[in-house]
C-alpha cells in the first residue's frame, strides 16, 4: 500500500534522514522505532506533507506523491496522523471536529449540521464509541474519548494509512486495550496503521512489524514476534542498556532521625483529602496511581503549584508553607512537571538560559548575568548528565528526551534536595530512560531525596525504595522493597481504580 524510497532529508549541520526505505502493507501494524532524535518525527512529517523532503519517492496504492506535498493533499491521498498532542478544537463540537474544513453545506452556504451530526454517529459507531454524544464541546470530553474523536476524524476522510504517535502516554492500560482493539478493528478494514511509541510491551502487543531508526538510517524492518526485545533495544541504541538504576534492598535507614519531609493531613477542600507521609534521607518514594487517582495533585500543592487549604508541611524539622512555587524552590523543594513543553521549559530560550532560569541570583552580580558563568554552568551539566545539544541552541530544537536532561540540569543548579519527578520518561527513548533512571538514583543518593510520580508500574517498580498507592485523593497502600513489583502495583493501583476503601498502610502506614 505504501512504498518509502530512499528518503533523506537535511537540516543545518544534521542529517535528519538518510536513504530511508521501507514498505507498508495493507492491515499491517508497523511499529516505528528508534532514540529520540532518530528521525521519526521528521519522517512522519514528509509522510503529512508538514515538511518537504530533499530526495526520494512516496507511493501510495501505486501512485507518486509530489515532492512539494502540503498537509491536505496528504489527507485527500489517504493519510492521516494522531499526534502525541491531540489536535482538537476544544470549543467545537464532537461532530464538527470530525469534519472540520469538510462540513456539508445547504442552499446558501449554511452548514448541514442534522447531516453532519448523522455522519459524526456513523463514524464513532465503526469504533464502537457512538456512546458520545456529537454535540458535545471537545473540551467536555475525557482524553479517552478526545482520542476516538480523533481517530474518527481520520476515518471521515476514507484514510488508507493511520499514523499514531505515541497515542497511550496519557491513557491507563484498560484504555489503552480499548485502543488496540480500535486499532484491530482498522486492520480488519485493510487501513495500515504505522504506531510510533517508546513502549516495547505495546509494541510487542499490537505489531506485527518494526522499522527501527537510527542516527537518521533504516537500521532494519524485521518481524516483531519472530525477534526478542533486547534485539530490538540493541537495534536501537547500537549497545545493550543498562538498567542498574534500582536500590539495593535496606539501603535505607527508616528511622524517625532519617525523615526529611513530613506531610500530616494534606488537603485541598475538593479533591485531595488528609494525605499523610513521610519521606526519608537518600530514598526514592514512587507516587503511584491512574489517571484521576490525583497523584500528580498531591505533588502540586506541596510544591506551591496549587494552593493546600489544610495540613501541616515539615522539613528538616522545620515548618513551612507552600504559598507558591518561588517558596518551594527557596525552602529547597522543585517539581520537575509532566508537561516539560509548558510547564518544565521556556522554548524560545536557549539550552544555558534555561538551566539558570530558576537561579538566577547564583548567576548574577548586582543583578547583571554572568553568560560566561552561564556557559560554565550548562558545560559542566552537558558533561555531567550528556545533554546532547549546545549552550545557545533553543531547547525546542531539543529530542524529548534531552529537553527532560535540560529540565532535570535546571533542578540541580537550583540546589533543591527534595526533587518531585512527574512522569519522567514520558514520550522518551528507552537508552534516554535508563540514563534518566540512574540521575533519579544519583539525585536521592547526592541532594536528599527524590519521589517519582507515576502511572508507569515497570517505572516505578525499577526506581522506588517505596511506594504510595493514590486512589482518588487518598492513600491506599504503602509497599516496600521486594514487595514493589509490577504485577503487584499493577494489581494494587487497579484495585483503587475500582474504589477499595484504605487498608491499614494507608496514609504511609500511620493510620
Amino acid at each position: 500500500m505504501l512504498e518509502i524510497k530512499n528518503i533523506s532529508k537535511k537540516y543545518p549541520g544534521v542529517q535528519a534522514l538518510d536513504d530511508v526505505s521501507f514498505n507498508l502493507e495493507a492491515g499491517e501494524v508497523m511499529a516505528l522505532l528508534g532514540e529520540n532524535g532518530a528521525g521519526k518525527s521528521t519522517l512522519v512529517k514528509i509522510l503529512s506533507g508538514a515538511v518537504a523532503r530533499d530526495s526520494g519517492d512516496i507511493l501510495l496504492d501505486g501512485k507518486m506523491f509530489p515532492r512539494r506535498l502540503t498537509p491536505a493533499q496528504a489527507r485527500k491521498a489517504g493519510i492521516a496522523i494522531i499526534y502525541q498532542e491531540l489536535s482538537l478544537l476544544s470549543q467545537l463540537t464532537v461532530a464538527e471536529n470530525i469534519f472540520l474544513t469538510r462540513e456539508p453545506s445547504l442552499c446558501g452556504g449554511w452548514i448541514d449540521y442534522k447531516t453532519m451530526n448523522k455522519a459524526a454517529r456513523e463514524q464513532l459507531a465503526k469504533l464502537k464509541a457512538d456512546f458520545i454524544d456529537v454535540t458535545r464541546k471537545a473540551a467536555a470530553l475525557s482524553l479517552p474519548e478526545q482520542q476516538m474523536v480523533e481517530i474518527a476524524k481520520a476515518l471521515a476522510v476514507d484514510c488508507k494509512v493511520i499514523i499514531m504517535d505515541e497515542p497511550t502516554t496519557s491513557l491507563t492500560w484498560e484504555e489503552t486495550s480499548e485502543l488496540f482493539g480500535v486499532i484491530e478493528a482498522l486492520r480488519s478494514c485493510g487501513i495500515a496503521v504505522i504506531y510510533i511509541s517508546h513502549r516495547m510491551d505495546e509494541i510487542a502487543a499490537i505489531a506485527q512489524s518494526a522499522a527501527v531508526l537510527r542516527d537518521g538510517r533504516l537500521v532494519g524492518k524485521v518481524s516483531v514476534r519472530e525477534t526478542p526485545q533486547e534485539s530490538v533495544i540493541e537495534m536501537m541504541t547500537g549497545k545493550m542498556l543498562d538498567y542498574s538504576a534500582r536500590h539495593q534492598d535496606g539501603g535505607i535507614e527508616y528511622q524517625q532521625e532519617n525523615i526529611i519531609l513530613s506531610v500530616r493531613n494534606l488537603g485541598d477542600g475538593k479533591q485531595v483529602n488528609d494525605i499523610s507521609f513521610d519521606v526519608y534521607k537518600n530514598e526514592v518514594l514512587g507516587f503511584a496511581g491512574l489517571t484521576g487517582s490525583k497523584r500528580t495533585e498531591t505533588a502540586r500543592l506541596i510544591c506551591g503549584a496549587d494552593i493546600a487549604r489544610r495540613g501541616d508541611i515539615t522539613l528538616r524539622g522545620r515548618k513551612i508553607k507552600a504559598r507558591t512555587p518561588a517558596a518551594s524552590i527557596k525552602n529547597g523543594i522543585g517539581y520537575l512537571s509532566e508537561n516539560r513543553k509548558e510547564e518544565g521549559l521556556n522554548l524560545g530560550m536557549t539550552n544555558r538560559e534555561n538551566v539558570v532560569i530558576s537561579a538566577l541570583l547564583k548567576v548574577s552580580v548586582f543583578l547583571y548575568i554572568n553568560f560566561k558563568k552561564v556557559h560554565s554552568i550548562f558545560e559542566m551539566y552537558k558533561k555531567s548528565i550528556n545533554i546532547k545539544g549546545d549552550a545557545l541552541t533553543p531547547a525546542s530544537n531539543l529530542s524529548g528526551g534531552n529537553q527532560q536532561k535540560v529540565v532535570i540540569a535546571k533542578w540541580l543548579h537550583s540546589g533543591c534536595g527534595i526533587l518531585f519527578f512527574d512522569e519522567p520518561t514520558r514520550g522518551i527513548d528507552v537508552a534516554a530512560k535508563a540514563e534518566i533512571y540512574k540521575l533519579i538514583r544519583s539525585f536521592a543518593r547526592e541532594n536528599g531525596a527524590a519521589i517519582v510520580v507515576s502511572s508507569d508500574a515497570a517505572e516505578l517498580a525499577l526506581v522506588c525504595d517505596r511506594a504510595l498507592v493514590f486512589s482518588r485523593g487518598k492513600i491506599v497502600r504503602e509497599m516496600r522493597g521486594k514487595e514493589i513489583t509490577q504485577e503487584e502495583l499493577l494489581s494494587e493501583m487497579s484495585q483503587a481504580r475500582t474504589g477499595r476503601q484504605p487498608d491499614s498502610a494507608a496514609n504511609g502506614g500511620k493510620n
